[in-house]
């Protein structure tokens, strides 16, 4: 077989993606690692190790959401056991990367916005298995507003 080869190749064309809209997602844990963060530290943790989790949406159409959960906020790393359907035993919880890698779970998201001005997605919350929650993102409630008549002086207050 002949094969013709063209001088003129392109680069691969980057896209660059929109960060991942507030709310509640089905994500999947792409990546996950342990090791530490200076932005972390604590007196209960000053090397400042952390679960460091690299998340995607499941249709993977927005940038990854990055989290960092420190070794001293055992709270937060109980949210993501719950999500994924780890229990603690004896108030003892233990969470290795590789069986997290490749867990769907769904995870509320809301933006931060930097010093500098760059927003960004943070997961706000691991949302747990039980709670059955949707992942897609609810509409917020809007109250409706109330007709007021002026049936009676500018004094009168309505109840």
């Amino acid at each position: 077989m002949d094969f013709v080869i063209q001088d003129d190749q392109s680069e691969p064309v980057m896209v660059e993606r929109d960060i991942v809209p507030a709310g509640i997602h089905r994500m999947t844990v792409k990546h996950c690692e342990e090791g530490p963060n200076q932005y972390k530290t604590s007196d209960e943790n000053p090397d400042g190790q952390c679960i460091k989790l690299r998340l995607a949406t499941v249709d993977g159409q927005y940038k990854f959401v990055f989290d960092d959960i420190p070794k001293h906020l055992g709270w937060r790393a109980k949210q993501l056991a719950e999500a994924v359907g780890i229990i603690p035993v004896s108030g003892r919880l233990s969470l290795k990367p590789e069986e997290l890698v490749g867990q769907v779970l769904n995870v509320e998201i809301s933006h931060y916005t930097s010093k500098a001005g760059k927003v960004s997605a943070v997961v706000k919350r691991y949302v747990p298995v039980s709670s059955g929650t949707a992942a897609t993102p609810k509409p917020a409630i809007k109250p409706k507003p109330q007709k007021v008549t002026a049936a009676g002086s500018a004094d009168d207050i309505p109840f």
